[in-house]
């Protein structure tokens, strides 16, 4: 019953992500993959028949940069779930295919920018909402959840990736981070950018993912009048609920769970405690809890974190962990502790 209201195939990656986890007990995991496969070729649900046949040789959606980025994400989860299964040869297959994104990165700029069928660029403008998907090169070229370390190398660096990152939350400060489709450079109003503000975890930097979180969390999220909680936001099948319950709770997962060993990303949880029920249809644990210390609107930054007793120097937590259930104690503090989180 999919509406095809949406660009690409985001049913593959919810699919996966249910596979990944132990989830998916009401179909037969081959029969899914076997679906998927066909959705993944042209006349499949992932899109029109011409332009992915394109897509398929050229490793781009020609005029769109923004399917581009879902067709190669969804071909990755793809690939995780063809290489957890044994499939080596379609693993790699996909994978290949999750790659051809490089092609429309601009070194000048960056950014990713739109081609058309001849290889000529639609346009060079940032902030052009030309050849996207409600969004532009400055929101969308980030929604590389699969490959943000190769993106990183081809803008300079790790460090190159956060200075440009960071510049563009900082000019979208002043308007709550949120705009209409296709303007400013960090949009929290619409799906695109939705996962922007988690990738300084990704690149070495994990106390700027815990800055903004909070930081758009209260502006773009944390009030509770029409204009100041939810104005002018496109809150499709409830994304901006769930990526405002994510952002409290201080969870989230750039790659959606769709990766062999599924993992959440930590920033700084709003509340002092949380208890996360656990459904025993799915997990072996009874509870997750998560308990911070010193917090406060100031105190954003995460000094140190426990796992079970024992001390947990990552930024991010493993599902099989969650899913066993336990506590997650965190430190808070005013300023950043910049070796905890590095080390992944």
């Amino acid at each position: 019953g999919y509406s095809y209201i949406m660009t690409g195939c985001p049913a593959t990656n919810l699919i996966i992500s249910a596979y990944q986890k132990n989830m998916l007990t009401r179909t037969d995991p081959q029969k899914a993959y076997e679906a998927m496969v066909r959705n993944h070729e042209p006349g499949g649900m992932i899109g029109p028949e011409k332009e992915i046949a394109f897509y398929i040789r050229n490793g781009y959606y020609p005029g769109n940069a923004g399917i581009t980025i879902e067709a190669a994400f969804q071909d990755w989860a793809l690939s995780q779930m063809a290489a957890d299964m044994g499939k080596k040869k379609d693993a790699s297959y996909y994978l290949k295919r999750s790659r051809g994104w490089t092609k429309l990165f601009n070194p000048e700029q960056g950014l990713l920018f739109p081609k058309d069928e001849k290889g000529e660029w639609v346009t060079l403008d940032p902030l052009s909402n030309r050849g996207w998907v409600e969004a532009n090169a400055w929101q969308a070229t980030w929604g590389l959840s699969h490959d943000i370390p190769r993106l990183a190398r081809l803008m300079g660096g790790n460090d190159r990736l956060c200075e440009k990152l960071n510049s563009a939350f900082e000019q979208s400060e002043k308007d709550d981070f949120v705009f209409g489709y296709g303007s400013g450079f960090v949009s929290y109003a619409n799906q695109p950018g939705c996962s922007n503000a988690h990738l300084f975890n990704l690149a070495g930097q994990p106390w700027l993912s815990q800055y903004w979180v909070r930081k758009v969390g209260a502006q773009a999220y944390g009030a509770i009048t029409p204009d100041r909680g939810y104005g002018g936001h496109d809150e499709d099948q409830g994304q901006m609920g769930g990526v405002s319950a994510l952002m409290a709770l201080g969870l989230f997962s750039v790659q959606g769970t769709s990766s062999q060993n599924p993992s959440y990303e930590l920033t700084s949880p709003l509340f002092d405690e949380i208890i996360i029920r656990l459904n025993p249809a799915y997990y072996e644990g009874e509870e997750f809890r998560i308990r911070t210390y010193h917090n406060s609107p100031d105190n954003c930054f995460i000094r140190k974190a426990r796992l079970n007793g024992k001390e947990h120097n990552s930024y991010q937590i493993d599902h099989k962990d969650f899913r066993a259930g336990g506590l997650l104690e965190i430190w808070l503090d005013a300023e950043p502790n910049k070796e905890w989180g590095i080390g992944d």
